[in-house]
């Protein structure tokens, strides 16, 4: 922030003193929305008037979270190439916008594994939300709550799978996320603890099996690569055994192949994840554009028989429009809120807000008032498939 110091005698300005204290921060190839920092201060919460859209969430955070905190969000495998490409990604695909059409009445309602849900995006499953707030989980399940959205919280969560629970209103829906644990005691005890606590499916990590990424960013605080616990194990038998651990409904999370949607969809999963673990896990692997794109060339019936949700660099309402025109059911929001969370639950919600109005916007724009209706004529992805197929 800039001020200005002047000293006065009898009324006449002798001396101005301007010091400089304009926070200047690195945007990381995020979109230059024109968000004005020059008034921070750094470490301080900004104005939360100031968030336009969801990458200025990130923005306010690096200003106001200690780094460490910070890069335990931002952080991403090896050269980070998946997490710049998640960002990257929708600058290769067009949509196609229909004139002469009624658009007075848009509907985002929309149901996830039967259960109905006010948009089609919904809170993922992100590690530790206490970092950002001490309200951690709680402010996150509470907006989604108010805001009629699912939520699914992390098993690495800051607050307990009971307290996540309590925090949801009456009647609200919650799934849970999992992973596959090397102590099978901890696994069947958490499951037992996610059914008695009322959450309703379970999101089944199965893209990290062993190990987690070499994650640069945190590393350099923690100085760590130790085993997280992860089962190095996990084959078909295994998953056979888990699947009768639990009377929920599993959705495989990870997925990054049409073969091992395929493969779900043989085993009779209702639903499937598709994602890249926001580019934490395996550094080159392909973006849910891709994913999608690669399921509909070499396993179109996986769509016909299963839902499908997917994530990845989601942050504007087009980014949701092209995954659910590609197959996507229900598109997964990871760091944004969690970002967002530095406000606490105002914060939250203001970022639900914020992308159902662009989600609504876009679709009236597009010609189509219905988001279950949107399909491949919505979208032009030639110059995906001519890069990267």
């Amino acid at each position: 922030m800039f001020f200005q110091r002047c000293l006065s005698f009898l009324g006449f300005t002798l001396l101005c003193v301007k010091s400089a204290y304009s926070v200047e921060i690195d945007r990381e190839g995020l979109p230059d929305t024109g968000l004005d920092t020059s008034d921070w201060t750094s470490r301080d919460l900004p104005p939360l008037d100031d968030m336009w859209d969801l990458n200025d969430f990130q923005i306010a955070a690096k200003n106001t979270l200690a780094p460490r905190w910070y890069a335990s969000y931002r952080t991403a495998a090896l050269n980070e190439v998946t997490y710049q490409a998640n960002l990257d990604i929708w600058s290769k695909v067009r949509l196609n916008g229909f004139s002469f059409r009624d658009v007075s009445n848009v509907n985002l309602n929309t149901s996830i594994l039967g259960f109905n849900f006010s948009a089609p995006f919904f809170i993922a499953p992100a590690a530790k939300a206490g970092h950002a707030n001490k309200s951690a989980e709680l402010s996150l399940a509470s907006a989604a709550g108010k805001a009629g959205l699912l939520y699914v919280p992390s098993i690495s969560s800051t607050k307990s799978i009971e307290e996540i629970a309590d925090a949801g209103l009456d009647g609200q829906v919650m799934f849970h996320q999992e992973y596959i644990w090397s102590n099978r005691t901890q696994l069947v005890d958490e499951l037992k603890r996610m059914e008695k606590a009322g959450f309703k499916a379970i999101f089944l990590t199965v893209d990290n099996t062993g190990v987690n990424g070499i994650r640069t960013r945190s590393l350099r605080f923690t100085g760590s690569t130790d085993e997280v616990g992860h089962s190095a194990t996990f084959d078909l038998e295994a998953l056979a055994e888990l699947r009768n651990l639990t009377t929920l409904p599993i959705v495989p999370k990870g997925i990054k192949t049409a073969a091992d949607a395929r493969k779900c969809m043989e085993l009779g999963f209702p639903a499937i994840y598709v994602s890249n673990h926001g580019g934490r896990v395996l550094d080159g692997a392909p973006t849910a554009v891709e994913i999608l794109i690669d399921i509909r060339r070499n396993a179109p019936e996986v769509f016909d028989n299963m839902e499908v949700y997917a994530d990845g660099g989601v942050r504007r309402g087009n980014h949701v429009i092209m995954l659910l025109a590609l197959g996507a059911r229900a598109v997964g929001l990871g760091r944004s809120p969690m970002f967002a969370n530095i406000y606490g639950e105002e914060g939250v919600s203001k970022m639900i807000d914020m992308m159902a109005t662009e989600l609504t916007t876009e679709l009236k724009l597009l010609g189509e008032p219905d988001v279950n209706n949107l399909d491949a004529s919505y979208i032009n992805i030639k110059l995906v498939e001519a890069m990267y197929f």
